[in-house]
């Protein structure tokens, strides 16, 4: 199962670098919970694939010249971990970004059912008490 649930968050990923919403959705449970980064100042939980949604636009709105690279995903345990490193710069306050995220993703039955964001793999692991 856990190579399906790997190939999930592949198609997510995919979904969301070409812009295909309903794509995404139908690998996206419509009660999906969403945490952001603990490290965050504005960190939040977002509830349902519209709050998902939401948050992905609102948060690609934030930054000017942003990429996104998808660096590993793997399964860890009952867990999809997927590291990945982001650049930019804030519209509003010019600062760069060049950091890693981590995401731990919960799939059931072919669908994500929880995604969680970390700054980077090993604060998940440590968060979600896995070994790397």
């Amino acid at each position: 199962m856990t190579d399906e649930n790997v190939e999930v968050v592949q198609k997510a990923f995919a979904a969301y670098f070409r812009g295909d919403e309903p794509a995404l959705r139908a690998i996206t449970d419509p009660e999906v919970k969403v945490t952001t980064r603990p490290d965050q100042p504005d960190v939040a939980d977002h509830q349902g694939v519209d709050g998902l949604i939401a948050f992905l636009g609102e948060w690609a709105e934030t930054w000017d010249e942003y990429t996104f690279e998808v660096q590993q995903i793997r399964d860890v345990g009952d867990l999809v971990m997927a590291t990945a490193r982001q650049r930019g710069q804030g519209k509003r306050s010019g600062v760069p970004i060049d950091d890693e995220v981590t995401f731990a993703f919960s799939v059931r039955k072919g669908r994500i059912v929880r995604l969680q964001m970390f700054g980077a793999e090993q604060q998940a692991l440590e968060a979600l008490g896995l070994r790397g």
